[in-house]
């Protein structure tokens, strides 16, 4: 049988290697011999395997199963998606119910959070209409999302109550479950609020970026003071008696990189359930990593990554959302044809009632799509996601991590390249040994027979 290699990248980790299915997300344990049949075989760009010594044919048969190696010109590569936009249904909604904010964050991607627009408040009646075109444009999906945000979306409280009220409402006549979660910096936390979070089991994410000389070294108010010091105090209401998730959203500026194994465990010290940790979105020039800085965020990961992994081994999860959701997706096999959601049954509406690709390209004209009143247009959608991905999908050809990442962000390309002039690519380099992390921490599970633990992350990327 004449055979052609697919995609794969084979990976060192302790006591030997692992194998990794590209176009299939798959992950092997490979012993010596294996690799020693590869480094001989795969220089090849096909295999006569009639043709191959009987101790390596064994070898190859396996690998030919496992989809290694598939009849030549039967190579299964994943494709973009380019189908009909228009047929899928939309399951998750980020609602922008205010474009104004309390805070004056010197990282701010929004604008002060007013995505470069009048500063404005969503109406109540709007933020039902957008709950009912949720609930009306998802199609036999049973479960969707709906995420509060803003700018400070607790400066529009009658929204918020508007919003949830009317998902409650409608949850209740279709039968679909409405997941809502609220974004906040936690300042203007009071106890009705808190009562009203409990009762509607609403899952918070608070912005806080760590101890208070980072965190109010980036979010201070309009006079200058920090925050940190109101988040934390109002902190304590939120968490007792919580309903759902309440998990911190960390923003660190490449400076503070080498400081976050001391943010997230603060985080945890004050008590939230869950810490996620991103990198800045460079909105100026002066935000760019350099490489060391680069190099100390990866190392602050991977000092996470042992920690999550000394805590699986007595069967506790800590609580770290960025390898978390990796592994599960790993688990999983996941692969992407999409590097996320955006416009494929995920859109933002401002707080005019326009429809956007994504909640962070709100205010970006190229990237309204339609508004609550006419619905978001296929081909508009089609039009602004080409914009981001227009010929990103030839330079991600020969990249292993593809399915995994799968182009990236699009208003972090965006920025960088349309908006700052860069070169494409700058930040692929990290995200690939990210996703290497990943994997050596998920065959570091896998070989310590953690097959619960790894089924108990599932349950977060499952939908």
């Amino acid at each position: 049988m004449l055979c052609e290699w697919t995609d794969h990248k084979v990976f060192g980790v302790k006591d030997g290697a692992i194998l990794f299915g590209v176009d299939q997300g798959t992950l092997f344990f490979i012993d010596q011999q294996t690799q020693d049949v590869l480094t001989r075989w795969s220089r090849e760009t096909t295999l006569e395997l009639d043709d191959v010594p009987q101790a390596d044919r064994e070898i190859l048969d396996d690998l030919r199963d496992a989809r290694f190696l598939a009849p030549f010109g039967a190579r299964h590569r994943l494709q973009a998606f380019d189908g009909d936009i228009a047929s899928i249904p939309l399951t998750t909604m980020v609602l922008e119910v205010a474009q104004d904010c309390n805070l004056a964050c010197t990282y701010c991607y929004a604008e002060g959070g007013s995505y470069g627009r009048p500063l404005r408040l969503l109406d109540p009646e709007t933020a039902r209409q957008a709950v009912r075109k949720l609930i009306n444009d998802s199609g036999d999906t049973e479960t969707v999302t709906l995420v509060i945000f803003g700018g400070e979306p607790l400066l529009n409280m009658p929204a918020v109550e508007a919003a949830v009220t009317e998902a409650q409402a409608l949850s209740l006549e279709t039968g679909k479950k409405v997941f809502v979660s609220l974004t906040t910096n936690g300042t203007l936390l009071d106890q009705d609020i808190v009562d009203f979070v409990h009762s509607n089991r609403i899952a918070v994410a608070v912005s806080l970026d760590g101890p208070a000389d980072l965190h109010d070294a980036n979010r201070s108010d309009v006079n200058g003071f920090g925050s940190y010091a109101t988040i934390t105090r109002n902190l304590e209401g939120l968490l007792k008696g919580a309903t759902s998730a309440v998990a911190a959203r960390v923003t660190l500026k490449p400076d503070q990189w080498q400081r976050i194994e001391e943010v997230f465990f603060h985080l945890l010290e004050l008590g939230f359930h869950e810490v996620g940790i991103a990198p800045v979105s460079p909105v100026r020039l002066e935000l760019l990593p350099d490489a060391e800085q680069e190099e100390a965020l990866l190392q602050g990961f991977a000092v996470l990554s042992r920690a999550f992994l000394a805590a699986a081994r007595q069967n506790r999860l800590l609580p770290f959302t960025n390898l978390i959701d990796l592994l599960a997706r790993l688990h999983l096999g996941q692969t992407k044809a999409v590097s996320c959601g955006a416009g494929y049954g995920y859109l933002a509406v401002d707080t005019e009632g326009g429809l956007f690709v994504c909640h962070r390209l709100v205010g970006e004209e190229s990237f309204r799509v339609g508004t609550l009143d006419t619905g978001a247009d296929p081909a508009e959608i089609r039009r602004a996601l080409d914009e981001v991905t227009c010929g990103r999908q030839e330079m991600c050809r020969s990249c292993w991590a593809r399915t995994l990442c799968c182009g990236g962000c699009h208003y972090e390309n965006h920025l960088r390249e349309n908006l700052l002039g860069l070169a494409p690519g700058g930040s692929c380099d990290f995200i690939r040994r990210w996703f290497q992390l990943g994997i050596e921490v998920y065959a570091e599970l896998r070989r310590s027979g953690a097959e619960e633990f790894l089924q108990r992350l599932e349950k977060r990327v499952k939908c």
